[in-house]
């Protein structure tokens, strides 16, 4: 074994580390697991443009309450750094395991350095975060959660004064402070309940979800104003399926879709109960279908209109609409990103107040439709990165800058967000949009599925697929990055049978044109290890995760929506079959 990793190991079966993280340790070290010590201590959980997320355990190379009070910690010294006086800061977390142990760890380190922490209770979902933090005017937020991953993962997001995840320059100075904290000697800690006694630690009551369930109101009421006409045709009340993948959407969600919205809501009874294991589903995530299977039995058995699906910790939301004979069928994220979009944008023209310069805000792996639906309403269509945060930047540069007026933002994985009082992916928004797209839907065509083909039949046909490789551990993160140098030297000449028109080379700033040789710099997009490949009718993108051990790949295909909308969509997820076959095979993946 290497003696390095075994030093580190050492180190982690002494004090000050607790006798249940010793044990686990010195175990691994008695029975030689050389491969799983090598993984813990190949490295420090890197604490990256946002925070931090891997695989609870002991080790400098998992989420721990060791790994969580050094990043804390670092935290601190920035904000006090930063800013003279009284600095706070709003904690929430999530159903996973550890997520309260540690969001209480991360609370007695911010209180030991003097700033004010106002933390809730129990779970909540991590938009409520995004607000409290402006509503309370702290300087930063913590989240504990890693989102839709699989059971074994935590992780801890970090977001500044205005609401939004950290982004660049603050996000590297954040990490620069986080790197100086030494694990053992460098962090502060105040007992929880004596935090609590000195006023430093503030446990909320009711009053920011109710102020926050309040925007969401007054949100509801003025997108209803232009589509009421349509809403009026309907004489039942709307029934929803909800699950919260036994997250912290059972908080807000039902409340939101029935006091706020009117609706009649059967939650799934086993899921709503919070469960760091998820042991109803294998996969806590709305994107996939799986994960609404047990919605979806309950809503075909009581006849429901629609199921919603939220992920543990209520920022992502799926759906499941009938397909008219009694079954119900998942939709995919950027359909029902420009099924929202289309629904806000009617409302807004149809009433009167669409805004002066509107823009949505979308994604470069986001579907290119709902740039055919803004411009019919003379909306502008504006890409970011990958990762909400880049929205939500943008959205407050907007409003900072007067250069549009956000309506809307979404990607392609199940994010959305309308109005300007959230700074990230909201499910709680995302849902009560959701139904009443569903409700216009019924009122003006019959069912969602119809008012998805009346769009393809309008904009054109569009299909969006993704594809992911996990290559875990340390060799797996170098055959990633060997993919993107051989890609990057290598590119595919042709795809599909169609020449390879352009290649935007985003973390080397550049378009190139194959073709004829050209080259010119990327404008308006920071550097990301992202490369993307277009034909005349597909777009190829790759870039490794941020969060997780795999490098995704994302194709879109157009083709005319023609008479028959289902043969047309056959016809593409053939289409993607043969040329994902084929691109894989040329870069020697399978």
């Amino acid at each position: 074994m290497d003696r390095e990793i075994l030093k580190r190991a050492g180190e982690w079966t002494k004090e000050p580390f607790d006798e249940e993280t010793r044990r686990e340790i010195a175990g691994l070290i008695e029975r030689n697991e050389e491969k799983e010590l090598t993984d813990r201590f190949y490295k420090t959980l890197e604490f990256g443009t946002g925070g931090m997320r891997g695989v609870m355990g002991a080790g400098i190379n998992r989420m721990n309450v060791y790994t969580v009070a050094r990043a804390t910690q670092g935290l601190a010294g920035y904000l006090l750094e930063r800013k003279s006086g009284e600095v706070s800061a709003a904690i929430a977390y999530d159903s996973r395991n550890n997520s309260k142990r540690f969001a209480q760890e991360a609370a007695s380190v911010l209180a030991a350095n003097g700033i004010k922490v106002y933390m809730y209770p129990e779970l909540r979902p991590t938009p409520l975060l995004s607000f409290t933090v402006r509503h309370l005017k702290c300087d930063a937020g913590i989240v504990l959660t890693a989102s839709h991953n699989p059971r074994e993962y935590n992780g801890y997001k970090v977001y500044g004064s205005d609401g939004g995840q950290v982004v660049s320059p603050e996000d590297g100075m954040i990490v620069d402070h986080v790197n100086a904290v030494d694990m053992t000697t460098g962090i502060r800690r105040l007992d929880f309940d004596l935090g609590r006694k000195k006023g430093l630690i503030h446990i909320l009551g009711d009053e920011v979800e109710n102020a926050y369930l309040e925007k969401v109101q007054r949100f509801r009421l003025d997108v209803e104003k232009g589509i009421t006409g349509e809403l009026a045709k309907l004489d039942r009340t709307i029934r929803a399926v909800y699950t919260p993948l036994h997250g912290t959407g059972i908080t807000l969600i039902p409340q939101a879709l029935e006091k706020v919205a009117g609706c009649q809501v059967l939650c799934e009874p086993e899921q709503s109960r919070p469960d760091g294991n998820f042991t109803t589903t294998p996969s806590p995530n709305p994107e996939d279908p799986v994960a609404l299977n047990r919605a979806i039995e309950l809503a075909e058995k009581e006849g429901a209109d629609l199921v919603i699906a939220t992920d543990p910790d209520c920022d992502r939301m799926g759906l499941a609409v009938p397909d008219g004979t009694g079954r119900f069928v998942t939709i995919t994220g950027n359909q029902i990103g420009c099924l929202l979009a289309y629904v806000l944008a009617q409302s807004y023209k149809t009433s009167g107040t669409m805004p002066d310069k509107p823009v949505i805000i979308s994604t470069i792996v986001s579907t290119e439709l709902v740039h055919g639906i803004a411009r019919e309403f003379g909306i502008t269509v504006k890409e970011v990165l990958t990762g909400f945060k880049w929205i939500a930047l943008l959205e407050r540069e907007l409003e900072e800058q007067g250069r549009g007026s956000f309506i809307y933002g979404f990607e392609e994985s199940y994010g959305y967000l309308a109005g300007t009082f959230v700074r990230d992916k909201d499910g709680v928004i995302g849902s009560l949009l959701a139904l009443l797209m569903v409700k216009y839907a019924i009122a003006r065509h019959g069912s969602v599925l119809k008012m998805l083909h009346w769009v393809f039949g309008r904009y054109g046909l569009f299909q969006e697929f993704q594809h992911s490789f996990v290559f875990k551990g340390a060799q797996g993160a170098e055959q990633i990055q060997r993919l993107m140098k051989e890609l990057r030297g290598n590119p595919p000449r042709t795809i599909g049978g169609e020449k390879v028109v352009v290649i935007k080379d985003i973390q080397h700033q550049k378009v190139l044109y194959p073709l004829d040789g050209e080259e010119e710099p990327l404008i308006g997009l920071p550097e990301s290890n992202v490369l993307q490949f277009f034909t005349e009718s597909i777009k190829i993108s790759a870039r490794p995760s941020g969060t997780e051990p795999k490098i995704k790949f994302y194709f879109a295909l157009k083709a005319p929506a023609g008479d028959d909308i289902g043969k047309a969509t056959t016809g593409l997820q053939k289409r993607y079959e043969k040329v994902s076959a084929e691109f894989f095979g040329s870069i020697g993946l399978e």
